[in-house]
């Protein structure tokens, strides 16, 4: 019996031994060098959509209101008829410009026939003169009014001149020119916002009918943060969201602090392809920075705790834990590494995690 217990105390001995000899070996810890290369940093953030320009369409004189022609949200080109209207002042204006044509006409004619008469010595001097001097105040007076009444055209964004309304006025009556002035053009392509009056309503001067915004091409004003200033002001800025991408240009200027965001704004101006992107909304934007030289490690190298990344560094047979800035992952799982590493180290890629956590009875020295 002793002789039996003997045995088995034996064996169970030899098999302890055998077992700690066999975890003495140390398992080979897999490893990679460090390579260098280049990262283009891919960055997104939210930008908010205003109108490049912005107009409230208005009368200098009271008018009433005969004909509108568009509703908020349509879309309109430069010069397309909006709204008509009634304006007496305008009625007043076009005459009092035909009335001094007519006496200039009148008083150029009578000088005509005082130069005829002076030749033929039956007026003197004086008389001569005088008609001169008629056929100048003649010409201020219609000057002026032509002046008056190309402000109100200006105003109305009505395109036209002096020797075509003549045409219109010998072809058709007075009143029915004056008629056809009474209306409010776009004075760019754009969208109605806003419609400020209604049919038949009787407007004073300076008031509002229409308001109107250029959406052809747009601002955003991108807001980032301090640290992604740099980043942002270098590179190319797109937005994804059309069929094809848009290009966001760089508007000159520095970029402004948002008090309520805390955040910094960056301003863009794109092309609005359909007028997809309208005043107030805001949309997501991409930006791919300049490209940078990195290190680059796979991602069973890099551990993050509390806040910060580390590697783990092989040299020879020591181990170094190191501290590394980086970068998103790319597309194939690669971590870019912007300091902490140089090319052609060599770092623990599998069990970097348990090394930094728990005690290996290994040669580290891990400091927070």
């Amino acid at each position: 019996m002793k002789s039996y217990r003997t045995i088995c105390c034996l064996l169970i001995f030899l098999c302890g031994t055998l077992l700690s000899g066999a975890s003495a070996v140390a398992a080979p810890v897999r490893t990679q060098q460090a390579v260098a290369g280049t990262w283009q940093p891919r960055e997104t953030a939210f930008a908010r959509i205003s109108a490049r320009q912005q107009t409230r369409l208005s009368v200098p004189f009271e008018v009433r209101i005969t004909a509108l022609k568009v509703e908020p949200g349509a879309e309109v080109n430069s010069g397309d008829e909006l709204a008509r209207f009634e304006a007496p002042v305008l009625r007043l204006h076009l005459a009092a410009w035909h009335l001094a044509r007519q006496e200039l006409a009148l008083t150029q004619k009578r000088l005509q026939l005082l130069r005829k008469n002076e030749k033929e010595h039956t007026i003197t001097r004086r008389d001569l003169t005088l008609g001169e001097q008629a056929v100048a105040a003649a010409e201020s007076k219609t000057r002026l009014a032509w002046e008056t009444l190309a402000a109100d055209l200006d105003i109305l964004h009505i395109d036209t001149s002096a020797t075509r309304l003549i045409k219109q006025i010998k072809t058709q009556d007075l009143q029915t020119v004056a008629t056809r002035l009474g209306r409010l053009q776009a004075p760019f392509s754009g969208v109605v916002i806003a419609r400020r009056t209604s049919l038949g309503e009787q407007l004073s001067a300076g008031a509002t009918i229409l308001e109107l915004e250029a959406l052809d091409s747009v601002y955003l004003d991108v807001g980032i943060s301090e640290n992604a200033l740099t980043t942002w002001q270098k590179g190319e800025t797109v937005w994804p969201g059309h069929s094809s991408k848009v290009r966001l240009r760089p508007v000159d200027g520095v970029p402004l602090y948002d008090q309520a965001s805390g955040l910094w704004l960056i301003r863009f101006e794109a092309n609005n392809p359909g007028y997809l992107l309208r005043e107030g909304n805001w949309i997501k934007v991409e930006h791919l920075a300049a490209p940078q030289p990195v290190v680059w490690l796979p991602a069973a190298a890099v551990v993050a705790r509390d806040g910060r990344t580390w590697a783990i560094i092989q040299k020879a047979s020591t181990y170094k834990a190191v501290e590394i800035k980086v970068g998103p992952a790319a597309a194939d799982g690669r971590i870019p590494v912007l300091k902490g590493i140089a090319a052609g180290a060599t770092v623990v890629t599998e069990g970097a995690y348990e090394r930094l956590y728990r005690d290996l009875k290994e040669l580290i020295k891990f400091v927070d």
